[in-house]
């Protein structure tokens, strides 16, 4: 009797061990981390045209109604501050709108690069470009200078007569100086031409004409920190006259 029972208890303790490895093994298959799903193909992003909306405002095109140059009419009277010459918008105009006097283009070239970019009138930098419909300007009249007294007004449009003392050619023989006063070159007051000029003016058989007649001139005075006092003729119109 003892012999069936042990038989049965063991039997039971394998029948019990069966059940629990059954279990255990389900278990397992339930917690299983599922496979990863294939990746999905990418798509390209492809932006939608956004719907048309009229913001209100209007462009010109550039160009399409730019001023047009200055006429000759509207000009009628007027010289530049610079040479004296009359006003032609073909030249390019500027203008100061300090005291309303205009320049040519090649005018104010030299005023920009000799004095500063400072008027000849006023000695203000306010100078601008004109185009279109001219504002109202000016004529400049310089003051009077003489051999006594042009030291006063280094920086200014001025007119001045004195008798040619020498007339010198440069070195490189483009260039002209003609002398109003038997000094060194650095002191002594002068007319400068230079090579664009000579042929303006008449060339230098006129610049060497000059020698010992009496000449009077309008232009701007500087005091040049190498060359001394002078005055850049660079139009015929700056010879006022010649005797």
């Amino acid at each position: 009797m003892t012999f069936l029972l042990i038989c049965a208890g063991i039997y039971g303790v394998l029948w019990l061990l069966g059940k629990i490895k059954t279990s255990g093994s389900a278990t397992r298959q339930d917690r299983a981390i599922p496979p990863a799903s294939p990746p999905q193909a990418r798509t390209s992003y492809r932006p939608q045209a956004r719907p048309s909306r009229s913001s209100g405002i209007r462009f010109n095109e550039l160009g399409a109604s730019a001023p047009s140059n200055p006429s000759v009419e509207s000009l009628e009277g007027l010289r530049d501050a610079f040479t004296g010459a009359s006003l032609d918008p073909s030249l390019g105009l500027f203008r100061c709108t300090s005291c309303q006097v205009y320049y040519h283009r090649e005018s104010y070239d030299v005023v920009r690069s000799e004095n500063a970019g400072q008027c000849v009138a006023c000695s203000s930098t306010a100078i601008v470009q004109v185009t279109g419909t001219t504002a109202p300007g000016r004529n400049f009249t310089p003051d009077i200078v003489t051999l006594a007294d042009f030291r006063q007004h280094f920086g200014r449009v001025v007119t001045f007569e004195g008798q040619v003392r020498a007339v010198r050619q440069s070195r490189r023989g483009t260039d002209y100086a003609v002398f109003f006063e038997q000094k060194p070159w650095r002191s002594a007051f002068k007319l400068v031409f230079f090579r664009r000029a000579v042929g303006k003016v008449g060339g230098p058989q006129f610049v060497e004409s000059l020698q010992g007649r009496t000449v009077r001139v309008r232009g701007l005075l500087i005091d040049h920190a190498q060359y001394g006092p002078e005055i850049i003729i660079s139009e015929r119109s700056m010879i006022l006259a010649v005797k």
